[in-house]
């Protein structure tokens, strides 16, 4: 009963050694470093999305969490506060608010109807953002966010700032604890909770589960990490602006992955992401400029015809 899970550990482990390895064997190491770097903060997003999916409820709007985190961050550094520890606590806290308050909100949607009106829901902070020149400074957005910091532990000078195998490093790291958190979420005796609710709401409400505090917590667990995720975002990028970080294409990519990877299985969203974005950016991106984010909506038509249970279906 131990060897599935045991095979999936040491797959996991192996890629996780292998991206640990790979900026020492591959050219072009900043331009690998850089988009990996990208792929190991959409792949947390992913799963972050997959938390509140595992209740039943597919949202289309995590644009939202992600951009509030990016402002929340931004703003928190623009006016004074360019501590990583309070720009980041800004941001899961910016996120976190909104979608406890999403959740509260739309606790009597189900389906497509919830769906939509996340979806809708992306447009409040985006159009406040946009209009709030005097705070946010509108649709010119906010430049020079600082990057992240440089630390000196031991001797030993760790430059998160301007060198890009650290960054990638860093990020890596995320994606270790976003997985941790990710696989903690799914097999724990609350995550098998948010799946009974999913299969059956009623039943799972007459066993005594309480299924609206549950999908609020799910919802706003996946609203904080999201935000952290726009967070650093903000600080690797150095600015923000509107139409950047609540686009659609983020409130997608999430969905997309986690289907493509598959949203049952931990490493399911990770997975998709570590092929789908350094697919999308080094290989097709090169060739196809204006045309290359068709990728991802034929991940989804492949996906729903070759593999319905996702990618990591491939190993039963």
């Amino acid at each position: 009963m131990k060897k599935k899970p045991f095979v999936s550990s040491l797959i996991f482990w192996t890629v996780i050694l292998g991206l640990a390895a790979w900026p020492a064997v591959t050219p072009h190491a900043d331009l690998v470093c850089r988009v990996l770097t990208m792929a190991f903060l959409y792949a947390v997003m992913a799963m972050a999305w997959n938390v509140t999916a595992l209740s039943g409820l597919i949202s289309l709007g995590h644009a939202a969490y992600f951009g509030l985190g990016a402002y929340g961050a931004a703003l928190m550094d623009h006016y004074g506060f360019a501590h990583i520890g309070w720009t980041l606590t800004a941001a899961a806290l910016s996120a976190g608010v909104y979608g406890a308050l999403c959740a509260a909100v739309f606790r009597s949607l189900r389906g497509a109807t919830f769906a939509l009106v996340t979806l809708a829901a992306v447009d409040i902070p985006k159009v406040i953002a946009d209009n709030w020149e005097s705070v946010t400074f509108g649709s010119l957005g906010l430049v020079g966010v600082a990057p992240l910091p440089v630390l000196r532990v031991a001797g030993l000078t760790l430059d998160f700032a301007s060198n890009l195998l650290a960054q990638y490093y860093a990020l890596l790291g995320v994606l270790l604890l976003g997985t941790w958190v990710h696989h903690k979420a799914m097999h724990s005796r609350w995550g098998w909770a948010l799946r009974a609710i999913r299969e059956d709401e009623q039943a799972a409400g007459v066993l005594g589960i309480p299924v609206q505090a549950l999908r609020w917590s799910a919802m706003t667990l996946s609203a904080v990490i999201t935000g952290l995720c726009g967070g650093l975002y903000a600080h690797l990028h150095g600015f923000v602006e509107p139409p950047l970080v609540f686009s659609a294409h983020l409130s997608a990519m999430p969905l997309v992955l986690s289907i493509l990877g598959g949203r049952f299985r931990w490493y399911g969203p990770a997975l998709a992401a570590l092929f789908l974005y350094p697919l999308d950016q080094l290989v097709l991106h090169p060739v196809l400029p204006a045309g290359h984010a068709a990728l991802y909506g034929l991940a989804i038509v492949a996906a729903v015809l070759f593999f319905p249970q996702g990618l990591g279906s491939w190993k039963k």
